[in-house]
């Protein structure tokens, strides 16, 4: 097998390292949301933060690797089971479950079964947006331009439904759908991660040939890309094919400067019959077993080292189940999904520190105040009889009032300033997406059509507690930055940024008074996984107690539960799902007792000060290593007969966990002055135009509803040739003419002077300064445009407004003779 020496480059992409990806579309594009907005729209476009249309790094990668399937084909000779088709797999990753689904080659054969190993995806594609300085240019416009921009972004198209057998449009089928705008470009960066490579060393040439080859054959994308919308030029890391015809080549077949012309696929296309499999080119991992020794347990505990935030750069998905079509996701991170970016940065000491019990990596929960959150004990009750929950009521300690119904509370709870607590709420998203089959190119029932993901919303700041040895190395200067976590992370979700914090404990987890106590209450941080003797899970409190007194060297019993005595505890069961996300195959379910339970015991005995501590640091039970069997000991919060909660008008308990995410994509650029016309790019310029002509449009229309504006500007008794003539030149204004004509006509109506005393003096001299470029329509309209547009659209705007006061004005007329039959014919000349 080669190595990293053997695999020869042309410069282009590296290695782990990000490359741009750009969209432009040639035509408007429909990549939906698959919601409407009832009585408006009946299908919306995608949208991000900023309300700007966005395409899903999902939906670019479905017809990347569609199309890197018809290259392999060719290249490989029609064979379905060739070194291109190698490539696919090493590039974009095998799919287990699709084999049912696999679409035949020309010949008739099914594409091969997965292989033994399934392999992951190398590709990392994340979402497209608008380029950085026009997403800041946009957000630094006043808030009118600003949403008009954002509209300008989008088109509606109406359309019906055709009867099969009448050929016309059938009944109650007619439908108005949103598409981006033509002329937009979406841009991301992706990457590609082969693991058997090191960081920046160059990529196999293979798959960038791959790659950019599916690049050129992509020419449409999103819904209705067959009947026109949708087309687009994909380009990656500058290799366009537009670009190829319009450089500048010399006479002796050299570029503009110098170099062999061609783009870096042609050069790549050169060495196809070189090609090598990904088993000959990629190196294999290679596990040495010394470095991979298990563990020792260990009398010294580990320590709180650091807290780690996480911030959610796109959706986060940490799948819970699955409802229907709907995945659902967990409103925090398990430590089982961060257990692995920590053990990468430990480093080969990794495997015996966390076999040994050494390494702990808490649930990441909701951030609140710049406090890891908890979640909330269930012995905590708020009333039922209202909604206000200032006051909550400790089940576990007497109470003065038992007529007074109460109901449970869950989320999270953070500590307050005053003593109280915040209880906070993690905001989620749904996104709807479409598995589209090979064979019909749609989505069927067969690969299971539409399903929804729910995730937890882009810009939420969770924490976690890192608990390892004092003397293990962490490179920490690799676990600050950017990673991807959770589920679907290739592509549109499980971006974060995490950054390395100085270690900080929640004060809701203060322990109070253990020596002198004859009870121990336990409040559960995480789930707790115990085991019986037959290795059966199990989640009586009984076991518990066993656990627990075994670690303290106490006896512990459950009190005696009777209708007259305090509650013994409030305890939840919890089943997780686990799956083995490489073989996308289900694991054994794991059953505990559920964050939140709290129970009390009678103790006998002191417990040690050193058993406490350690129990704290690495719980008890089963995976402690990934943030289970988390507990507080005799919490001071659980003390007290009632806990406040806080009020902030702000809701900041709510808001605390979510901050503006570090996009480069979304931010960069933010602080750009968009206010000087020669730092706003082009297509915000053309936007706010665009935005401004619907506006002035509307207004128009709106505006002539004034009977007062339109006695302004056209008298009641002039004749319908006139009010004709009129409306023909302000058509010519709409379509910007010169407005010389306007004039000469207003002109000749001065001259003539029954028509002149049927318009007055004063109209005229209105309708000359509105054809002139007076500041005066702006007035009658009642907006203003910005300056940088508003010379350019004072024409169309006026011709607008007398076009929409002659249609007023006609409408009036007709609905006058309707009323009171038929008038005398008004001739020119005859005065009010």
């Amino acid at each position: 097998m080669g190595g990293p020496e053997s695999i020869h480059h042309t410069g282009g992409l590296r290695n782990g390292r990000p490359f741009p990806v750009e969209v432009t579309f040639l035509s408007d594009w429909a990549c939906g949301t698959g919601t409407s907005r009832h009585g408006a729209v009946d299908r919306e476009v995608q949208r991000d933060a900023d309300g700007l249309p966005m395409l899903r790094g999902k939906a670019l990668t479905a017809v990347l690797r569609d199309a890197a399937e018809t290259v392999a084909v060719g290249l490989d000779d029609g064979a379905t089971d060739g070194i291109w088709y190698a490539w696919v797999e090493a590039v974009f990753g095998s799919q287990p479950g699709a084999s049912s689904r696999q679409r035949p080659d020309p010949a008739g054969q099914f594409r091969p079964q997965p292989r033994t190993s399934p392999v992951p995806a190398a590709l990392q594609g994340r979402p497209l947006h608008l380029p950085g300085p026009v997403r800041a240019a946009i957000a630094a416009l006043d808030e009118r331009s600003r949403v008009l921009a954002r509209e300008a972004a989008v088109l509606l198209r109406p359309g019906v439904q055709i009867d099969v057998d009448r050929h016309t449009a059938a009944d109650d089928t007619l439908r108005v759908e949103e598409r981006a705008a033509v002329g937009l470009t979406v841009t991301a960066d992706w990457q590609l991660t082969f693991p058997g490579l090191a960081v920046d060393v160059p990529v196999p040439w293979e798959a960038e040939l791959l790659l950019r080859a599916a690049a050129r054959l992509v020419d449409a994308i999103g819904g209705k890309r067959r009947r026109g919308a949708g087309r687009c030029r994909v380009t990656i890391a500058g290799d366009d094919a537009a670009g190829d015809d319009a450089a500048g080549k010399s006479a002796d077949g050299d570029g503009a400067d110098g170099q062999p012309a061609g783009s870096p696929l042609d050069a790549l296309l050169e060495r196809v019959d070189d090609a090598r499999s990904p088993a000959e080119v990629l190196p294999s991992a290679v596990v040495d077993p010394a470095a991979a020794t298990l563990g020792a347990r260990t009398s010294d505990p580990p320590v709180h080292r650091h807290d780690l935030r996480i911030t959610a750069l796109t959706p986060l998905l940490v799948a819970r189940g699955v409802l229907g079509n709907l995945v659902l996701t967990e409103r925090f991170v398990p430590g089982t999904s961060l257990l692995p970016m920590v053990a990468k940065a430990l480093g080969g000491q990794s495997t015996e520190l966390i076999t040994g019990g050494r390494v702990v990596v808490t649930n990441a929960t909701v951030e609140i105040a710049g406090e890891r959150s908890l979640p909330l004990p269930r012995a905590l009750h708020r009333p039922k009889d209202t909604d206000q929950h200032q006051q909550l009521v400790n089940l576990l300690r007497p109470r003065a009032d038992d007529s007074q119904r109460l109901r449970p509370m869950v989320g999270f709870c953070g500590a307050d300033g005053a003593g109280g607590i915040r209880i906070a709420e993690v905001d989620l998203v749904t996104q709807a997406h479409a598995v589209v089959d090979d064979g019909p190119q749609r989505p069927t029932e067969d690969s299971g059509g539409l399903f929804v993901y729910e995730a937890i919303a882009a810009g939420t700041a969770l924490r976690c507690e890192l608990w390892l040895p004092a003397d293990a190395d962490l490179d920490t200067d690799w676990l600050d930055g950017e990673h991807a976590i959770g589920r679907s992370r290739k592509d549109d979700y499980g971006r974060v940024r995490v950054d390395v914090l100085a270690p900080g404990t929640p004060a809701l987890v203060a322990r109070g008074t253990v020596s002198d106590s004859r009870q121990l209450v336990v409040w559960l941080l995480s789930d707790l996984l115990l085991r019986g003797p037959a290795g059966e899970p199990v989640t009586d409190p009984q076991a518990l107690a066993a656990t627990l007194a075994e670690a303290l060297r106490v006896d512990l019993a459950l009190p005696d539960d009777s209708p007259d005595r305090l509650p013994v505890g409030f305890l939840t069961t919890r089943r997780v799902e686990s799956w083995q996300r490489r073989w996308s195959m289900p694991r054994p379910s794991l059953t505990g007792l559920a964050a939140g339970s709290v129970v009390r015991f009678d103790m006998i005995g002191v417990p040690d000060e050193e058993a406490l501590r350690r129990i704290e640091a690495t719980g008890i039970g089963e995976r402690t290593a990934e943030g289970y069997g988390r507990l507080a000991l005799q919490p001071v919060l659980l003390d007290r007969t009632t806990v406040a909660v806080a009020t902030d008008p702000a809701d900041e308990a709510r808001s605390a966990g979510r901050r503006t995410p570090a996009d480069p994509h979304t931010r960069a650029g933010q602080a750009t002055p968009a206010g000087r016309a020669g730092d706003t790019p082009a297509l915000v310029t053309e936007l706010v135009r665009r935005g401004w002509r619907r506006e002035l449009h509307r207004t128009a229309a709106v505006r002539v509803a004034d009977d007062a504006l339109r006695d302004l500007l056209v008298p009641p008794d002039v004749s319908m040739a006139q009010l004709g003539a009129l409306r023909t030149l302000a058509d010519r204004l709409t379509a910007g003419d010169d407005p010389a004509q306007v004039r000469g006509w207003i002109a000749a109506t001065r001259r003539n002077r029954p028509r002149r005393e049927s318009w007055g003096a004063k109209r005229l001299d209105l309708l000359d300064r509105l054809a002139s470029g007076d500041e005066v329509l702006w007035s009658h309209l009642g907006v203003h445009p910005p300056a940088d547009v508003a010379d350019e659209l004072h024409r169309p705007a006026a011709g607008w407004l007398l076009a929409e006061v002659v249609r007023a004005a006609v409408e009036r007329r007709r609905s006058t003779r309707g009323q009171d039959g038929p008038t005398a014919n008004h001739h020119e000349g005859v005065p009010a």
